[in-house]
């Protein structure tokens, strides 16, 4: 089929704007959100990364809105508690909170994350941590709880809500 030179025109810049709708990325993606996250909005995750400290271990909590849900998260965990791979309590001790005002607020969707670090002392003893719970500043009363990936020795220092370090 021989297209016309008006066809081609409209082929050319219907293709153009799809292009630019492609790169721009999911709607609402570049929209700062501007209430605050709900825990059920909210998506949790531990895991271990590669620590800049040859001294410590770092973990990371990772925070990620549900599909479809932009929000902002900010502050400090709150009411921690840790759980034994049995699900009993333990005693893990904080050396220091670095978590301390003023806060970043950080937006949150499903494809953008914030995070909160956790240093552990790679030497001492071991805690057989298997899970973790605590509430975000953003609701005090709900409750979170995510698994923990490997056993850590403390104290623990633990920074406020941010924004993931590059």
């Amino acid at each position: 089929m021989k297209m016309s030179g008006s066809g081609r025109a409209l082929a050319a810049v219907a293709l153009a704007g799809a292009a630019v709708l492609a790169a721009a990325g999911p709607a609402g993606a570049d929209e700062r959100p501007t209430r605050t996250c709900a825990p059920g909005e909210l998506t949790v995750r531990i895991g271990e990364r590669p620590s800049p400290s040859a001294a410590d271990r770092l973990f990371v909590i990772g925070f990620r809105g549900n599909e479809g849900v932009s929000c902002l998260l900010s502050g400090a965990l709150d009411y921690i508690r840790f759980y034994d791979t049995s699900g009993r309590p333990l005693d893990v001790r904080f050396s220091d909170k670095s978590a301390v005002p003023p806060f970043e607020q950080v937006p949150v969707n499903d494809f953008r994350e914030a995070v909160v670090y956790v240093a552990a002392p790679k030497r001492g003893g071991s805690l057989p941590i298997g899970g973790m719970a605590f509430s975000v500043p953003t609701a005090p009363e709900s409750e979170m709880k995510a698994a923990w990936p490997a056993p850590v020795a403390g104290p623990l220092r633990i920074t406020g809500i941010m924004s993931p370090a590059s």
